[in-house]
C-alpha cells in the first residue's frame, strides 16, 4: 500500500515566564480528539495544567517551557485513556531557540531582556487507526494582548487521515493451460473515496476493474489508486489446469506416448487414423498425431523414426523452430515473437526422473519467424568418460557415456509477451563424443557410414597387433533391431582349426543408443586356455550379432598376437573422439623427469642462529613428474590413428593394478616423417603435481 496515513498533530510552545507567568495569556488551549473538542485551562485544580512557580530570580526559560508542556500532556493523556481512544502522545522535545524576532525585545512587555531568543518545545499526537473521525486539530484561545506573533502556542502540522484502499479479488481460473478463459474482478473500497483508477502492469484492461479472456497460469499485477491519493498493488493469480505434456518414447520401430498433466481421460488421434498410445512394428517414417484431454487442451506429437536416435554431445544438437506461413503472411498476428526452449535430462539412466539442464533458453524469431537452438553445451555437461577396471573380464553398460533427454519448446508473443502452449519432442539420446568439423556438417556418419559399416566406437586400425598383457576394449553402440545381442569370438591357432564361440551371456532388452564396453584383450578373454598350448593362439576376432550369429550388428575387429617381449612396455588408455576407450602401447624406452617448483625466503641471521638451518628457509615445494615416452616402431596407420590420443581430454597410464591419471603436453608431435624408413613417435605425459612423495604401495 502507499499514500495512506494516520492523522497527526504537532503542537509548538514558545514563551517564557516573563510573558506567561505574569498574566493569563495561556489560560486555555483546545484540542480536537475523535470529533470532540477538549479545553484545557491553566490553574491549580485537578483538571487544570499548572504553570510552574518561578521561585527566586525566575526559572530557567527552557526548563519553564518543558515543565509547562509536560503538565498539559498529563491532562491530554488522561482524556485519551478515559475515552478509550487510539492515539499516541509523544514526549515533549526541545527544538532549540526561536530567532525569528531577530533578538528584539517584545514591544508589549519589554522581554526577553538582553536580546535573548525564545525557547521552543514541540510534541505530537498521532492516531493509530485509519479513521477520518480521528482527525486532529488545535486552537489557542489565549489573549496575548500586545505580545508579537512568535510568542505562544502554534500548530505547525495538522495532518488529516488518508484511509487505505482495500481490494477484494474474484478470480476465475482458465480451463486449459495457456487458454484465454480466465477472468479477474477487482472491488476497491476506501472510507474516504468512491472513485478509483486501475493501472494494469500489462497496459491492458482499459483502466477497468474487470479483465476477461485471460491466459492462465499467470499473475496479473494492478495498481489501484483512490481519489485521495492512497493506493495499493494487487497481484491476482489466474490458475489453470496442469499443462498437458506428451513425451514420445521411441525405438526404431515403436512409439509409446507418456501423457501427463491436463485433465484425464485423454484421447489420441494419429494422422494415419490410429488411436493407440503404444504403437509397434512401425516402418521408418515421420508420425504425427494429436493428444486431447477432457477439457479440450491439445498437444501435437511428432515422432521421427527416420533419423538416428542419438546425438553426439560434442557436435551441435539443434532444434529448428518455425512460426509457420501464417506468421510470414502477417507478422502482426504474433507481435514480439520469440521462442522458448527447456532441456530436460535424466541423470540416472532409466530412473524416469528428469531434471532441467540450465535455465529456459529464449531466442527471438527472425524476419521469417524462425530460429534454431543449439543445446549441445547443456547436454555435454552431464556426460563423462567411462573408465573400465584394468582387470575387467565381462561387458558392462557404459552409462556415463550417454543420457536420455527431451526438449520442451513454445512460442512467446504479445504486448507484453506471453508464453503459449508447450510442445514436447520425443526422448532422444546424447552420446559423449563427436565428429570432425567437415564430417559433422556432411553427416555421412549417419546417412551411410554407420548403417553400412556398423562400427565400434573407435578409430583404431581394423587389424591391431597386441601383447598378452595389453588391455583392449571395444565400445558397442546399440542400433536397430533386435534389441538383444550376443558378442562372438573367433580364434585362430598355429596348430589347430579356428574356433567360433559365443562370449559371455547374451545381452537382453538393450535399448537403441545404449553403449556397452566389451573387454577383448588376450587375458580378459582367457585365450591362454584355448588351443593345445599357451602359445598356440595366433589371432582372434570379435563382433556383435544376434543370438544365432546370422544378423551382424557390428563390424569385425581382428587382434594379432605379438609374441616378442618388450621390457619397457607401457599402456595408455585414452578416450577417443567417439567416446570409447582405446589403448596405446608405448614399447620404447622412457625418461622420467621432475619439474620442481617452490618458494624460498632468506633467513634472518640473528646472533646465536642455528648454522645447520642455513641461510634460506624453504616455504613450499611441488614436484610434477613428466614421463617422456618413446612409443617404439609405429606403422603409418598407427601414427595417423594416434591423433585421437593427442586430442583426448582423458588419458590414463596403467600402473600396476590401477590407472594413473595425467595428460599429454600440448606440443608438436610427429605423425609422419617420410625421410625415415622406421617411423617412431614421442610425446610427454604430465602426471599430477605432488607435494609429498609416496612410493607405489600396490602389492
Amino acid at each position: 500500500m502507499a499514500g495512506e496515513r494516520f492523522s497527526k498533530l504537532t503542537v509548538r510552545a514558545a514563551f517564557s515566564w516573563d510573558i506567561v507567568g505574569r498574566g493569563r495569556q495561556t489560560d486555555r488551549v483546545d484540542i480536537l480528539l475523535a470529533g470532540q473538542w477538549h479545553s484545557y485551562y491553566r490553574g491549580g485544580g485537578p483538571n487544570e495544567f499548572v504553570v510552574p512557580d518561578p521561585g527566586t530570580g525566575g526559572p530557567d526559560p527552557r526548563d519553564f517551557v518543558l515543565r509547562t508542556v509536560n503538565n498539559l500532556l498529563v491532562l491530554v493523556r488522561r482524556t485519551i485513556a478515559q475515552r478509550n481512544l487510539s492515539y499516541t502522545v509523544s514526549a515533549p522535545r526541545d527544538m532549540g531557540d526561536d530567532t525569528s524576532h531577530n533578538g528584539q525585545s517584545d514591544p508589549g512587555y519589554g522581554f526577553p531582556t538582553q536580546n535573548q531568543p525564545w525557547p521552543i518545545v514541540e510534541f505530537d499526537i498521532e492516531a493509530n487507526v485509519y479513521d477520518p473521525t480521528y482527525d486532529l486539530d488545535f486552537a489557542d484561545t489565549s489573549s496575548l494582548g500586545g505580545v508579537t506573533a512568535w510568542v505562544g502556542w502554534a500548530k505547525p502540522l495538522v495532518q488529516k487521515t488518508v484511509a487505505p484502499v482495500v481490494v477484494t479479488m474474484t478470480v476465475v481460473p482458465a480451463t486449459s493451460y495457456g487458454s484465454p478463459t480466465g477472468s479477474i474482478t477487482l472491488l476497491a473500497n476506501s472510507v474516504q473515496s468512491a472513485g478509483f483508477t486501475y493501472q494494469w502492469d500489462d497496459q491492458a484492461g482499459l483502466g477497468l476493474p474487470y479483465r476477461p479472456n485471460l491466459i492462465g497460469p499467470r499473475t496479473y499485477g494492478c495498481l489501484v489508486v483512490a481519489s485521495t491519493g492512497a493506493s495499493t498493488y494487487v497481484s491476482p493469480y489466474v490458475g489453470s489446469d496442469p499443462r498437458l505434456e506428451v513425451v514420445a518414447q521411441t525405438t526404431d520401430t515403436t512409439i509409446t506416448l507418456v501423457i501427463t498433466g491436463g485433465v484425464p481421460p485423454y484421447s489420441v488421434l494419429w494422422a494415419d487414423g490410429s488411436t493407440s498410445v503404444a504403437r509397434v512394428g512401425l516402418a521408418p517414417a515421420i508420425y504425427r498425431g494429436v493428444v486431447t484431454d477432457s477439457r479440450g487442451a491439445t498437444v501435437d506429437v511428432v515422432a521421427d523414426l527416420t533419423r538416428a536416435p542419438y546425438h553426439w554431445s560434442r557436435n551441435a544438437v539443434t532444434l529448428a523452430l518455425d512460426a509457420g506461413a501464417a506468421y510470414r503472411n502477417d507478422p502482426t498476428t504474433k507481435p514480439n515473437l520469440s521462442f522458448l526452449c527447456d532441456v530436460w535430462v535424466e541423470p540416472d539412466y532409466l530412473s524416469g526422473t528428469f531434471v532441467q539442464a540450465g535455465t529456459t533458453l529464449e531466442q527471438p524469431a527472425d524476419r521469417e519467424g524462425r530460429t534454431t537452438f543449439d543445446v549441445q553445451a547443456l547436454l555435454d555437461a552431464y556426460l563423462r568418460a567411462h573408465v573400465p577396471a584394468p582387470g575387467a573380464t565381462t561387458p558392462e553398460r557404459a552409462e556415463s557415456l550417454f543420457k536420455r533427454f527431451y526438449l520442451v519448446h513454445r512460442e512467446q508473443f504479445g504486448t507484453p509477451p506471453v508464453a503459449g502452449a508447450a510442445r514436447t519432442l520425443d526422448y532422444r539420446y546424447v552420446v559423449q563424443g563427436g565428429l570432425g568439423f567437415y564430417e559433422a556438417a556432411a553427416r555421412t556418419w549417419f546417412s551411410t557410414y554407420q548403417p553400412n559399416y556398423l562400427p565400434f566406437l573407435t578409430w583404431e586400425p581394423k587389424v591391431k597387433a597386441v601383447l598378452d598383457d595389453q588391455p583392449e576394449y571395444l565400445y558397442h553402440l546399440v542400433l536397430g533391431s533386435p534389441p538383444d545381442f550376443q558378442v562372438w569370438l573367433k580364434v585362430g591357432f598355429t596348430d589347430a582349426p579356428t574356433q567360433t564361440v559365443a562370449l559371455w551371456q547374451p545381452v537382453v532388452g538393450a535399448h537403441s543408443a545404449e553403449v556397452y564396453c566389451l573387454p577383448v584383450g588376450f587375458r580378459a578373454l582367457s585365450l591362454g586356455l584355448l588351443g593345445t598350448t599357451l602359445d598356440s593362439v595366433a589371432w582372434w576376432e570379435v563382433w556383435v550379432a544376434d543370438a544365432t550369429n546370422t544378423t551382424r550388428l557390428s563390424e569385425t575387429r581382428r587382434f594379432e598376437r605379438v609374441r616378442r617381449r618388450y621390457p619397457h612396455r607401457r599402456y595408455f588408455l585414452f578416450q577417443n573422439s567417439l567416446g570409447g576407450m582405446a589403448t596405446y602401447a608405448a614399447l620404447g624406452e622412457a625418461q622420467l623427469d621432475a619439474e620442481v617448483t617452490g618458494e624460498e625466503a632468506a633467513r634472518a641471521l640473528a646472533p646465536g642462529y642455528d648454522p645447520s638451518l642455513g641461510d634460506v628457509q624453504v616455504q613450499a615445494r611441488q614436484l610434477r613428474p613428466v614421463l617422456k615416452v618413446a612409443a617404439g616402431v609405429r606403422t603409418t596407420t598407427q601414427l595417423r590413428a594416434s591423433q585421437d590420443l593427442l586430442l583426448s581430454r582423458r588419458v590414463l597410464l596403467l600402473s600396476g593394478a590401477r590407472w594413473a591419471p595425467g595428460f599429454l603436453k600440448a606440443k608438436t608431435v610427429t605423425l609422419l616423417d617420410e625421410g625415415k624408413l622406421v617411423q617412431v613417435q614421442e610425446f610427454e605425459f604430465i602426471q599430477p603435481t605432488e607435494s609429498l612423495y609416496t612410493p607405489d604401495l600396490q602389492q
